[in-house]
């Protein structure tokens, strides 16, 4: 499968100075994004369970498990982590940070302790990790990825297209 490339760090100096001419238009480009791709967004969240996956995960405790939303965030060309995204689709806990757990336990190691190797086992059993993303939300992003560059590559054309009319 061929997934188009959007350089988020173009956008990001495009924007910059466009901006300068009509401060409206990011907004609007930040608006339309989320609103396209919050679909994608929420199918992204429905993938985390709702019900703990292990029963150490239940109760209230800081780790315990939660609901997820799904969110959209437009950040061209900034990562943390020296990435080149224009949008991120993320999941965000309710409450707790139990779902990161679940998510992300196994994906760099196999655990440094037997009950942290356990509770790999138990979660692979249930929903085996593929790759290193994550188990539950990550696994369902790369199904749904090609769909949501597609969508962030039309809703950035039309709005630069309006702009561009605009002048």
């Amino acid at each position: 499968m061929i997934i188009p490339q959007v350089d988020a760090r173009e956008i990001r100096n495009v924007l910059r100075v466009v901006k300068t001419i009509e401060p409206t238009v990011t907004k609007t480009l930040r608006q339309d994004l989320r609103s396209q791709l919050s679909s994608l967004a929420k199918q992204t969240a429905e993938a985390v369970p709702s019900v703990a996956p292990m029963s150490g995960m239940e109760g209230n405790s800081p780790t315990s498990w939660s609901r997820v939303d799904g969110k959209v965030s437009f950040t061209p060309g900034k990562s943390r982590y020296g990435g080149n995204y224009l949008i991120s689709i993320r999941v965000v806990p309710k409450s707790n940070r139990g779902v990161f757990i679940g998510e992300l336990a196994g994906s760099r190691s196999r655990g440094s302790t037997s009950r942290g190797s356990r509770m790999i086992d138990v979660l692979n059993q249930r929903r085996g990790m593929i790759g290193k993303g994550g188990r539950f939300a990550y696994n369902r992003f790369r199904t749904l990825r090609p769909e949501a560059v597609t969508v962030a590559r039309r809703v950035v054309e039309s709005t630069f297209a309006k702009f561009e009319k605009e002048l």
